[in-house]
């Protein structure tokens, strides 16, 4: 065969094979194509994985503990006791009271036993009030005998102005009398109740459970948990602010006087 046949085979075997490569034919010129082998890792080395991370989920804001609200006193600050938050409760509802709402004072106690100078004893607590319930216990040692006006025995006067005019509540031993003093708490006179009778039957000796409200021109008293009266008070003066004193009356004079122990005093200031 000649070079020049020869070329022109080779060149045309060249053409057939760019061809078939292009069109993606396979030709076998009787090898086998190596088989690649799968990828390992060297010996020692661990394969990677992949962690996943729980989502987040928001947290519930924390809970905050109720704080219990406190009340004033003028000794320490204390909550309201149970059983005198249901009696506020009971008497703001009864109408005693002009609001449910207010602070608690507690009182020092007050004690007399020395033989009275005057006719009318008081001594300052130093706390006001206008309109409130009053809780003591009352324990007299009353001597002598009264008749109407006259009477002994112990409480409190309340209102009481810069000028010492005031209220008064005296618990004796078979009435409670209400009244209104003046010029310096030294002329007093007495109120006659509204509803109920103003007595009591009170031994010597024995302590009373003695209540005393009031709201605006009315005051309550109960003895022992019994309403005793109801009285009314001014409605033209003596309705604001005033100050509450520790009280007996007695006259010596006369024959009559009243020695007391006042213990366990509490006073819820009624305010909006």
């Amino acid at each position: 065969m000649s070079k020049l046949h020869l070329h022109r085979v080779f060149g045309a075997f060249s053409v057939f094979v760019l061809i078939s490569l292009s069109c993606g034919l396979s030709i076998d010129f009787g090898q086998t194509a190596p088989t690649a082998a799968p990828f390992q890792l060297p010996t020692g080395i661990a394969p990677a994985t992949a962690e996943i991370m729980p989502t987040a989920q928001p947290q519930p804001p924390l809970a905050t503990e109720s704080v219990i609200p406190t009340l004033e006193t003028d000794s320490v600050t204390t909550e309201l006791p149970s059983d005198l938050a249901a009696e506020v409760r009971n008497y703001y509802e009864m109408g005693y009271l002009p609001f449910q709402n207010g602070k608690l004072y507690v009182l020092d106690d007050f004690s007399r036993s020395s033989l009275p100078s005057k006719i009318f004893d008081f001594s300052r607590t130093g706390q006001e009030a206008q309109d409130f319930a009053l809780w003591a216990d009352i324990e007299l040692d009353s001597k002598g005998s009264t008749t109407y006006p006259n009477y002994t025995g112990c409480g409190f006067a309340y209102r009481v102005q810069n000028n010492s005019d005031g209220y008064t509540a005296i618990l004796t031993n078979n009435a409670v009398w209400m009244g209104y003093c003046k010029n310096g708490m030294t002329q007093c006179e007495l109120f006659g109740t509204t509803f109920g009778t103003g007595e009591v039957n009170v031994r010597n000796g024995t302590k009373a459970k003695f209540l005393l409200t009031i709201n605006k021109d009315v005051a309550h008293v109960l003895v022992d948990g019994a309403l005793v009266g109801q009285y009314t008070l001014f409605t033209t003066k003596l309705l604001g602010m005033g100050e509450i004193y520790f009280g007996a009356v007695s006259d010596l004079n006369g024959g009559y006087w009243s020695n007391c122990q006042i213990s366990n005093v509490r006073v819820w200031e009624s305010i909006p």
